[in-house]
Protein backbone atom coordinates (compact mmCIF):
# COMPACT_ATOMS: atom_id res chain seq x y z
CA UNK A 1 0.00 0.00 0.00
CA UNK A 2 1.46 3.23 -0.89
CA UNK A 3 2.07 6.10 1.50
CA UNK A 4 -0.86 8.50 -0.27
CA UNK A 5 -3.12 5.02 0.36
CA UNK A 6 -2.41 4.90 3.81
CA UNK A 7 -3.06 8.92 4.38
CA UNK A 8 -6.23 8.96 2.57
CA UNK A 9 -7.30 5.95 5.00
CA UNK A 10 -6.69 7.36 8.03
CA UNK A 11 -6.92 11.59 7.69
CA UNK A 12 -10.48 10.74 9.00
CA UNK A 13 -9.78 9.69 12.31
CA UNK A 14 -7.73 10.49 15.10
CA UNK A 15 -4.85 8.22 14.51
CA UNK A 16 -3.50 10.67 11.31
CA UNK A 17 -0.02 10.41 11.23
CA UNK A 18 0.08 13.93 12.56
CA UNK A 19 -2.53 13.53 15.69
CA UNK A 20 -0.69 10.58 16.76
CA UNK A 21 3.06 12.07 17.07
CA UNK A 22 1.23 15.07 18.57
CA UNK A 23 -0.69 12.39 21.06
CA UNK A 24 2.82 10.52 21.87
CA UNK A 25 4.37 13.86 22.59
CA UNK A 26 1.78 15.26 25.22
CA UNK A 27 1.76 11.71 26.42
CA UNK A 28 5.26 11.86 27.05
CA UNK A 29 5.52 15.28 28.47
CA UNK A 30 2.98 14.33 30.83
CA UNK A 31 4.76 10.89 32.30
CA UNK A 32 7.62 13.21 33.03
CA UNK A 33 5.88 16.00 35.00
CA UNK A 34 5.82 15.11 38.57
CA UNK A 35 2.28 14.21 39.89
CA UNK A 36 0.36 17.24 40.94
CA UNK A 37 0.40 17.41 44.71
CA UNK A 38 -2.56 17.60 47.30
CA UNK A 39 -2.20 20.11 49.97
CA UNK A 40 -3.43 20.17 53.77
CA UNK A 41 -2.63 22.23 56.37
CA UNK A 42 -2.01 21.98 60.47
CA UNK A 43 -2.63 25.10 63.03
CA UNK A 44 -3.74 25.89 66.24
CA UNK A 45 -7.25 25.17 65.00
CA UNK A 46 -6.20 21.83 64.60
CA UNK A 47 -4.29 21.38 66.86
CA UNK A 48 -0.46 23.07 67.35
CA UNK A 49 0.21 24.84 70.52
CA UNK A 50 1.03 27.65 68.21
CA UNK A 51 1.36 28.73 64.85
CA UNK A 52 4.94 29.64 64.81
CA UNK A 53 7.16 26.67 63.39
CA UNK A 54 11.04 26.54 63.56
CA UNK A 55 11.51 22.97 63.11
CA UNK A 56 9.57 20.12 62.26
CA UNK A 57 11.60 16.30 63.07
CA UNK A 58 10.61 12.97 62.32
CA UNK A 59 11.59 10.20 64.77
CA UNK A 60 12.61 6.27 64.21
CA UNK A 61 9.05 5.87 65.66
CA UNK A 62 7.32 7.96 63.04
CA UNK A 63 6.34 10.44 65.70
CA UNK A 64 6.36 14.07 64.13
CA UNK A 65 8.22 16.58 66.30
CA UNK A 66 7.27 20.33 66.42
CA UNK A 67 9.17 23.04 67.61
CA UNK A 68 7.21 26.20 67.70
CA UNK A 69 8.68 29.91 68.92
CA UNK A 70 6.36 30.74 71.95
CA UNK A 71 4.03 27.42 71.87
CA UNK A 72 6.36 24.88 73.21
CA UNK A 73 6.89 21.53 71.58
CA UNK A 74 3.86 19.16 69.86
CA UNK A 75 4.31 16.02 68.89
CA UNK A 76 2.00 14.29 65.95
CA UNK A 77 1.11 9.93 66.65
CA UNK A 78 -2.55 8.46 65.67
CA UNK A 79 -3.45 11.55 63.94
CA UNK A 80 -3.25 13.39 66.83
CA UNK A 81 -1.31 16.19 68.53
CA UNK A 82 0.19 16.01 72.10
CA UNK A 83 1.66 19.36 73.39
CA UNK A 84 4.29 19.69 75.44
CA UNK A 85 5.32 22.99 77.42
CA UNK A 86 7.41 24.40 80.69
CA UNK A 87 4.69 22.42 82.64
CA UNK A 88 6.24 19.18 81.35
CA UNK A 89 9.81 19.76 81.88
CA UNK A 90 10.59 22.80 79.11
CA UNK A 91 12.87 25.12 80.20
CA UNK A 92 11.40 27.18 77.41
CA UNK A 93 8.46 27.40 74.99
CA UNK A 94 10.72 28.93 72.13
CA UNK A 95 11.81 25.44 70.74
CA UNK A 96 14.23 25.57 67.89
CA UNK A 97 15.31 22.19 67.35
CA UNK A 98 14.33 18.64 68.15
CA UNK A 99 17.40 15.88 66.93
CA UNK A 100 17.28 12.06 68.35
CA UNK A 101 20.21 10.64 69.47
CA UNK A 102 21.83 6.81 68.78
CA UNK A 103 20.38 5.90 71.67
CA UNK A 104 16.63 7.04 70.63
CA UNK A 105 16.23 9.69 73.00
CA UNK A 106 14.51 13.06 72.21
CA UNK A 107 16.32 16.04 72.30
CA UNK A 108 14.94 19.61 72.15
CA UNK A 109 16.60 23.21 71.88
CA UNK A 110 14.99 26.20 73.17
CA UNK A 111 15.73 29.92 73.91
CA UNK A 112 16.74 28.95 77.00
CA UNK A 113 18.75 26.02 77.25
CA UNK A 114 19.19 22.03 76.09
CA UNK A 115 16.38 19.80 77.02
CA UNK A 116 16.32 15.69 76.92
CA UNK A 117 12.82 13.74 76.84
CA UNK A 118 11.81 11.26 79.28
CA UNK A 119 10.11 8.36 77.49
CA UNK A 120 8.96 6.78 81.06
CA UNK A 121 7.74 10.10 82.95
CA UNK A 122 6.50 11.61 79.54
CA UNK A 123 8.04 14.73 80.26
CA UNK A 124 11.24 16.62 79.62
CA UNK A 125 14.14 16.97 82.11
CA UNK A 126 17.18 19.84 81.69
CA UNK A 127 20.00 18.51 79.67
CA UNK A 128 22.53 21.59 79.29
CA UNK A 129 23.80 24.74 78.38
CA UNK A 130 21.09 26.08 81.03
CA UNK A 131 20.23 30.04 79.64
CA UNK A 132 21.95 29.80 76.50
CA UNK A 133 19.61 30.54 73.18
CA UNK A 134 20.12 27.08 71.01
CA UNK A 135 19.00 27.68 67.90
CA UNK A 136 20.39 24.58 66.09
CA UNK A 137 21.36 20.99 67.04
CA UNK A 138 23.08 17.66 65.21
CA UNK A 139 24.64 14.65 66.23
CA UNK A 140 27.55 14.00 64.39
CA UNK A 141 28.78 10.22 62.97
CA UNK A 142 30.55 9.97 66.39
CA UNK A 143 27.52 10.86 68.50
CA UNK A 144 28.48 13.82 69.34
CA UNK A 145 26.13 16.39 70.08
CA UNK A 146 26.67 19.80 68.34
CA UNK A 147 24.54 22.60 70.05
CA UNK A 148 24.84 26.06 67.56
CA UNK A 149 23.67 29.16 69.48
CA UNK A 150 23.12 33.10 68.97
CA UNK A 151 22.15 36.15 71.25
CA UNK A 152 25.92 36.43 72.39
CA UNK A 153 25.66 39.63 73.72
CA UNK A 154 22.70 38.27 76.45
CA UNK A 155 23.48 34.67 77.04
CA UNK A 156 26.63 34.08 75.25
CA UNK A 157 25.89 32.56 72.53
CA UNK A 158 28.73 30.00 70.57
CA UNK A 159 29.17 26.88 69.43
CA UNK A 160 29.51 23.75 72.08
CA UNK A 161 29.94 20.05 71.76
CA UNK A 162 29.52 17.59 73.92
CA UNK A 163 30.75 13.76 74.10
CA UNK A 164 28.63 12.23 76.66
CA UNK A 165 30.41 13.38 79.52
CA UNK A 166 31.75 17.16 79.37
CA UNK A 167 30.79 20.36 77.06
CA UNK A 168 33.70 21.93 75.36
CA UNK A 169 33.03 25.58 73.78
CA UNK A 170 34.58 26.44 70.59
CA UNK A 171 35.51 30.57 70.83
CA UNK A 172 37.06 32.56 68.01
CA UNK A 173 40.77 32.65 69.17
CA UNK A 174 40.32 28.96 68.34
CA UNK A 175 38.95 29.77 64.73
CA UNK A 176 35.61 29.95 65.15
CA UNK A 177 34.47 32.85 62.73
CA UNK A 178 31.50 33.72 65.01
CA UNK A 179 29.94 33.27 68.61
CA UNK A 180 26.18 33.59 66.56
CA UNK A 181 25.42 30.23 64.83
CA UNK A 182 22.33 29.66 62.89
CA UNK A 183 22.80 26.18 61.55
CA UNK A 184 25.43 22.99 62.12
CA UNK A 185 25.83 20.45 59.76
CA UNK A 186 28.04 17.26 59.15
CA UNK A 187 29.39 16.77 55.10
CA UNK A 188 29.83 13.20 54.03
CA UNK A 189 33.82 13.52 55.11
CA UNK A 190 32.41 13.66 58.85
CA UNK A 191 33.31 18.23 58.39
CA UNK A 192 31.54 20.00 60.40
CA UNK A 193 30.07 23.44 58.81
CA UNK A 194 28.47 26.57 60.54
CA UNK A 195 26.68 29.46 59.04
CA UNK A 196 26.32 32.47 60.93
CA UNK A 197 24.56 35.79 62.31
CA UNK A 198 27.03 38.16 64.29
CA UNK A 199 24.56 40.23 64.56
CA UNK A 200 22.69 40.99 61.15
CA UNK A 201 26.07 41.31 59.51
CA UNK A 202 26.86 37.73 59.42
CA UNK A 203 30.52 35.97 59.24
CA UNK A 204 30.11 33.77 56.66
CA UNK A 205 30.33 30.30 57.20
CA UNK A 206 33.27 28.00 59.51
CA UNK A 207 34.51 24.54 58.15
CA UNK A 208 35.85 22.26 60.89
CA UNK A 209 38.14 19.39 59.72
CA UNK A 210 38.90 17.92 63.53
CA UNK A 211 41.76 20.34 63.79
CA UNK A 212 40.89 23.39 62.64
CA UNK A 213 38.77 26.33 60.97
CA UNK A 214 38.12 27.56 57.29
CA UNK A 215 36.30 30.56 56.85
CA UNK A 216 34.42 31.67 54.04
CA UNK A 217 32.89 35.29 53.14
CA UNK A 218 31.85 37.11 50.66
CA UNK A 219 35.18 37.96 49.72
CA UNK A 220 35.48 34.18 48.85
CA UNK A 221 32.42 34.04 47.07
CA UNK A 222 29.48 33.94 48.96
CA UNK A 223 26.08 35.86 48.37
CA UNK A 224 26.05 37.13 51.96
CA UNK A 225 27.81 36.98 55.15
CA UNK A 226 24.46 35.55 57.25
CA UNK A 227 23.75 32.02 56.09
CA UNK A 228 20.57 30.63 57.70
CA UNK A 229 20.78 27.11 56.23
CA UNK A 230 23.67 24.83 54.34
CA UNK A 231 23.11 20.69 52.44
CA UNK A 232 25.51 18.86 50.47
CA UNK A 233 24.05 17.56 46.94
CA UNK A 234 25.08 13.85 45.61
CA UNK A 235 28.63 15.27 43.94
CA UNK A 236 29.43 16.70 47.09
CA UNK A 237 29.30 20.75 47.17
CA UNK A 238 27.84 22.51 49.59
CA UNK A 239 24.72 25.02 49.03
CA UNK A 240 24.65 27.99 51.22
CA UNK A 241 20.97 29.67 51.48
CA UNK A 242 22.04 33.20 52.82
CA UNK A 243 20.21 36.49 52.52
CA UNK A 244 20.75 36.73 48.92
CA UNK A 245 20.49 33.86 47.13
CA UNK A 246 22.03 30.28 47.20
CA UNK A 247 25.80 29.96 47.04
CA UNK A 248 27.34 26.57 45.34
CA UNK A 249 30.45 25.86 46.39
CA UNK A 250 32.39 22.94 44.83
CA UNK A 251 36.33 21.89 43.96
CA UNK A 252 37.29 25.31 45.07
CA UNK A 253 34.51 26.99 42.43
CA UNK A 254 31.84 29.07 43.55
CA UNK A 255 28.31 29.29 41.99
CA UNK A 256 25.36 31.33 42.83
CA UNK A 257 21.63 31.07 42.06
CA UNK A 258 18.77 33.90 42.83
CA UNK A 259 15.92 35.16 41.99
CA UNK A 260 17.06 35.81 37.98
CA UNK A 261 17.78 31.69 37.93
CA UNK A 262 14.24 30.33 39.46
CA UNK A 263 14.12 31.14 43.04
CA UNK A 264 11.04 33.15 44.27
CA UNK A 265 12.82 35.34 46.71
CA UNK A 266 16.64 35.69 47.65
CA UNK A 267 16.11 35.18 51.12
CA UNK A 268 16.76 31.43 51.55
CA UNK A 269 16.37 30.25 55.14
CA UNK A 270 15.51 26.68 54.71
CA UNK A 271 16.84 23.81 52.34
CA UNK A 272 16.60 20.11 51.56
CA UNK A 273 16.87 17.35 49.18
CA UNK A 274 13.89 15.05 48.76
CA UNK A 275 14.10 11.06 48.35
CA UNK A 276 13.49 12.14 44.39
CA UNK A 277 17.00 14.34 44.40
CA UNK A 278 14.56 17.25 43.98
CA UNK A 279 15.89 20.52 45.71
CA UNK A 280 13.19 22.48 47.85
CA UNK A 281 13.84 26.14 49.21
CA UNK A 282 12.17 27.79 51.77
CA UNK A 283 12.44 31.29 51.66
CA UNK A 284 10.59 34.73 52.35
CA UNK A 285 8.04 34.65 49.40
CA UNK A 286 6.97 30.95 49.54
CA UNK A 287 8.92 27.29 48.19
CA UNK A 288 10.82 26.83 45.03
CA UNK A 289 11.95 23.20 43.75
CA UNK A 290 14.54 22.71 41.51
CA UNK A 291 14.82 19.58 39.72
CA UNK A 292 18.12 19.57 37.90
CA UNK A 293 16.87 21.75 34.89
CA UNK A 294 13.26 23.35 35.63
CA UNK A 295 12.01 25.25 38.96
CA UNK A 296 8.47 25.58 39.93
CA UNK A 297 7.00 27.67 42.73
CA UNK A 298 4.63 27.25 45.53
CA UNK A 299 3.00 30.17 47.46
CA UNK A 300 0.54 31.09 49.81
CA UNK A 301 -2.35 31.23 46.96
CA UNK A 302 -0.16 27.38 45.95
CA UNK A 303 -0.59 25.26 48.82
CA UNK A 304 1.31 27.39 51.62
CA UNK A 305 -0.21 28.39 54.68
CA UNK A 306 2.44 31.59 54.87
CA UNK A 307 4.90 32.41 52.10
CA UNK A 308 8.12 32.62 54.82
CA UNK A 309 9.22 28.59 55.07
CA UNK A 310 11.36 28.48 57.98
CA UNK A 311 11.54 24.45 57.88
CA UNK A 312 11.57 21.56 55.22
CA UNK A 313 11.46 17.65 56.07
CA UNK A 314 10.10 14.93 54.47
CA UNK A 315 8.38 11.75 56.30
CA UNK A 316 8.86 8.19 55.36
CA UNK A 317 5.89 8.50 53.32
CA UNK A 318 7.29 10.81 51.20
CA UNK A 319 5.07 13.34 52.18
CA UNK A 320 6.93 16.95 52.65
CA UNK A 321 6.11 19.40 55.89
CA UNK A 322 6.77 23.19 55.57
CA UNK A 323 6.97 24.96 58.87
CA UNK A 324 6.12 29.06 58.31
CA UNK A 325 7.09 31.53 60.96
CA UNK A 326 5.72 34.85 59.38
CA UNK A 327 6.49 36.71 62.16
CA UNK A 328 2.31 37.97 62.34
CA UNK A 329 0.20 37.00 65.00
CA UNK A 330 -1.99 34.39 64.59
CA UNK A 331 -0.30 33.34 60.98
CA UNK A 332 1.73 30.38 60.15
CA UNK A 333 1.65 27.00 60.55
CA UNK A 334 2.36 23.57 58.88
CA UNK A 335 1.78 23.43 55.16
CA UNK A 336 1.98 19.34 54.42
CA UNK A 337 2.56 18.54 50.48
CA UNK A 338 1.14 14.45 49.54
CA UNK A 339 2.30 12.80 46.56
CA UNK A 340 -1.31 11.13 45.01
CA UNK A 341 -1.41 7.59 46.58
CA UNK A 342 -3.01 6.63 43.22
CA UNK A 343 -1.01 7.17 40.32
CA UNK A 344 -2.84 7.51 37.25
CA UNK A 345 -3.16 4.58 34.71
CA UNK A 346 -1.49 4.78 31.06
CA UNK A 347 -5.67 4.20 29.95
CA UNK A 348 -6.61 7.39 32.03
CA UNK A 349 -3.62 9.94 31.21
CA UNK A 350 -3.77 8.95 27.58
CA UNK A 351 -7.57 10.04 27.49
CA UNK A 352 -7.10 13.35 28.34
CA UNK A 353 -5.43 13.48 25.00
CA UNK A 354 -7.85 11.65 22.71
CA UNK A 355 -9.96 14.28 20.80
CA UNK A 356 -13.77 14.61 21.91
CA UNK A 357 -16.32 12.47 20.71
CA UNK A 358 -17.00 8.30 21.02
CA UNK A 359 -14.29 6.87 22.70
CA UNK A 360 -13.57 3.25 22.70
CA UNK A 361 -12.81 1.66 25.82
CA UNK A 362 -8.65 1.48 26.33
CA UNK A 363 -7.69 -2.04 27.76
CA UNK A 364 -5.97 -1.92 31.24
CA UNK A 365 -2.10 -1.61 30.97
Amino acid sequence: MSEGALRRRTSRGPTARSEVRDLMRRFLEEDERSEPLEWDSFTTANGLPHNWIYDVFQDSAGRMWVGTWGGGLAVREGGRWRAYGRRHGLVSDAVTCIRQDAHGDIWAATDAGLNRFDEAADRFVAAGLTGVSILNIHFDRDRNLWAGCWRATRTGGGLHRFDGRRWHAFSKKEGLPSLEVLKVFEDSRGRIWVGTYEHGRGAGVGCWDGSSWQQFTRRDGLLDDCVYSMFEDPEGRMWFGTLKGVSVYGNGTWHRMTTADGLVHDRVYAMFIDAEHRMWFGTEGGVSRFDGTNWETFTRGRGLVENLVRTIVQDRDGDLWFGTYPYARGKGGISRARTPRHRRSIAETTRDYLPPGPRRKLPPG
